[in-house]
């Protein structure tokens, strides 16, 4: 009796896996009667693979039977010492918990099934728990350590067969690098997931690759073509089961989305009315709240005001409820618009700072930057490497090696470990002392081409005070003499400095504004504005920076010019930088460039080129951010006024004139 019942669960066991194997598991009675009828018939390790699909049936109906089965399948598995099926179990509840917003449980269950697996050799089944946990750690927000475990799981199935595992963890690398905005490579793993969907034949999937290729085009502002894609899918006719009904509301939610991007209200509302109507399950769906959100932006821009404030609060309702970050960001953006526009500025401001501030704990503005270096690490280079690292050698194999082996093992090793420690130390001191020498130079470098400011300064200012003399005009000759007076005063002092302060360098700025406006009899007007923070910090600078940018803009910009012209210096932060914007209204580098070449030849401006050579050294020096270019200025009829000169300085290390 024993022996039929075991054949009969066998029976329906394999009937039950070829089925599902060949069809998603759906609404479908003729595949849970038959895993109930195992689960009542059997009373072996088969209950506990029955209790397992039972499980994952009810993954998508009802979450807390679904818990009940995956509690069964773990105790019934490790009774009759299956471990991996409970590997697998523990896995399943750590996907519950997950979904049911337990953080910690969900990660528990997930390493205890990493261990199982990795003592059954379950290569394919750590991948698939290394992806699970890239979604939890995406869902908290935390996409380091995200990325890191979904980068592992994409080399290893990178080689592998297509399979289920291989799409879903496709799936949730691409939606990280779009959450990261790296659009590009979004759409390159979204890709690869259509192609495995597509030889695994299965519809359900291929849709899901669709739906997430538009996403992307909506996040390229490209809405008429994700408008497209979304028509595309609703147009393949899909079934009543759970999984369609869930792809048909999440296309209608979507095509709110982007009809309202275009302003096409109407439309908007029709899709998000039709998202709504979509009767609810007994899980709820997140997906919910962005519907509530686009039609609350929907009527604030029609100015229907009530049920804006309705929907919008809806969302933010939902939002937190679910605790997802990202939405909750969004609902007190939407609220923040919603109060500015309806005049309530107390409110408004007080959702303004609620995004601001969790938005800026939300993800490393430096993160992006380390992506590169997770993709290449070497743990993930490939899969050998990846995985061979979490077995450890079992002691009878350690018993192989003879001791006298061991020995000289252990002895190269530690004369090897002293040579390349030795050869690592004087390619240190080579490269530090390098280094070194590479400063000074630079140093004297910057020294020289500053040096070279000073004649150059002297020479234009002496030329000014011939003018004024050979035009009689004694006054202006006596004023010009006092200004430049000053400014040679101000240049000796400076002239054993590499780095001054800025309030130094203003100071000669101004003296030689008010000699040039002695020059061009008033026809230049000049204005300075500093940022208050920057004017208290008073960092250093390098000396006589900024006077040949101001020179070059009214030598050559306004100097030509029959009715002079204005000039204006605005000093003021930008991120860790000091930004420096010097503007005039001349005749633009195009004309000016042609009146440089009408000059007699062997006339060569040194204002220019002498600031981006020392440009040029002090990134070679480790300034990084440091760097000079030019921006051409135009009227409503596209017509040349003037040119913007812009000068980005760091503030790091700017505080000390020996650096």
């Amino acid at each position: 009796m024993k022996l039929y019942k075991k054949y009969t669960c066998w029976f329906f066991l394999i009937f039950t896996t070829v089925v599902a194997s060949q069809i998603q598991i759906k609404e479908n009675i003729s595949i849970k009667d038959s895993l109930l009828a195992i689960y009542a018939i059997c009373d072996d390790v088969e209950q506990a693979k029955a209790s397992y699909h039972l499980s994952l049936y009810y993954k998508d109906v009802d979450m807390d039977t679904s818990l009940q089965y995956a509690e069964v399948s773990k105790k019934l598995s490790l009774l009759y010492k299956d471990y991996g099926l409970y590997a697998r179990s523990l896995k399943r509840l750590g996907v519950i918990y997950m979904y049911s917003e337990d953080v910690d449980l969900a990660y528990n269950y997930f390493n205890r099934a990493k261990r199982i697996a990795n003592d059954e050799k379950d290569y394919l089944l750590i991948a698939d728990i290394q992806s699970d946990m890239g979604l939890l750690f995406q869902r908290k927000s935390d996409y380091k350590e995200s990325l890191n475990n979904l980068m592992e799981a994409y080399y290893f199935f990178k080689d592998e067969e297509p399979s289920v595992e291989k799409h879903k963890s496709l799936n949730r690398l691409g939606i990280l690098y779009s959450k990261l905005n790296k659009n590009d490579r979004s759409v390159d793993i979204f890709s690869e997931a259509l192609e495995v969907a597509i030889l695994l034949g299965e519809k359900d999937r291929e849709i899901t690759s669709y739906i997430n290729l538009a996403v992307i085009e909506t996040q390229l502002e490209n809405f008429t073509n994700a408008i497209l894609l979304y028509k595309k899918i609703l147009d393949k006719s899909l079934d009543d089961n759970l999984t369609y009904i869930n792809q048909r509301r999440t296309c209608y939610n979507n095509l709110a989305f982007n009809y309202y991007k275009e302003k096409k209200y109407d439309s908007s509302l029709v899709y998000a009315k039709k998202s709504l109507a979509i009767k609810q399950g007994k899980l709820f769906d997140s997906r919910v709240g962005q519907t509530y959100r686009t039609l609350g932006n929907v009527y604030l821009d029609t100015g229907s005001y009530e049920k804006a404030e309705y929907n919008l609060n809806k969302a933010l309702s939902i939002a937190e409820e679910y605790e997802i970050k990202t939405a909750i960001i969004d609902a007190y953006k939407d609220l923040c618009r919603y109060h500015k526009k309806t005049e309530n500025y107390k409110k408004a401001l007080m959702y303004y700072e609620k995004f601001a501030s969790l938005e800026s704990k939300l993800l490393d503005k430096n993160f992006s930057e380390q992506i590169s270096k997770i993709e290449s690490s070497k743990v993930i280079e490939e899969k050998d490497v990846a995985y061979a690292s979490l077995s450890k050698e079992k002691a009878e194999d350690k018993k192989e090696f003879e001791s006298d082996i061991e020995r000289i093992i252990w002895i190269g090793s530690i004369v090897l470990i002293g040579i390349i420690g030795m050869i690592v130390l004087y390619v240190y001191r080579n490269r530090v002392y390098l280094a070194e020498k590479q400063k000074q130079i630079s140093i004297m470098k910057l020294f020289a081409l500053r040096s070279q400011m000073n004649p150059h300064f002297i020479f234009n200012t002496i030329n000014g005070v011939q003018n004024s003399i050979l035009k009689s005009d004694k006054f202006s000759a006596y004023n010009y003499l006092s200004k430049f007076s000053q400014s040679i005063r101000l240049i000796l002092d400076n002239s054993n400095d590499s780095f001054i302060r800025l309030q130094k360098e203003l100071d000669l700025i101004k003296v030689y504004v008010d000699l040039e406006k002695i020059r061009f009899r008033n026809k230049l007007d000049f204005t300075l504005m500093v940022d208050p923070n920057i004017e208290e910090q008073n960092p250093y600078i390098p000396a006589m920076i900024l006077q040949p940018i101001i020179e070059n803009s009214i030598i050559h910009g306004i100097s030509n010019k029959p009715d002079g012209g204005h000039v204006s210096l605005t000093i003021e932060p930008y991120s860790s930088n000091l930004k420096i914007i010097v503007e005039d209204n001349g005749i633009g580098r195009k004309e000016a460039q042609k009146i440089k070449m009408s000059k007699p030849k062997g006339f060569v401006g040194i204002t220019s080129i002498n600031t981006k050579q020392r440009i040029d050294i002090l990134v070679k020096s480790g300034y990084k951010d440091a760097r000079y270019y030019f921006e051409d200025l135009f009227d409503e009829n596209n017509e040349v006024k003037g040119t913007r000169s812009i000068l980005i300085l760091p503030l790091k290390n700017m505080y000390d004139k020996n650096n």
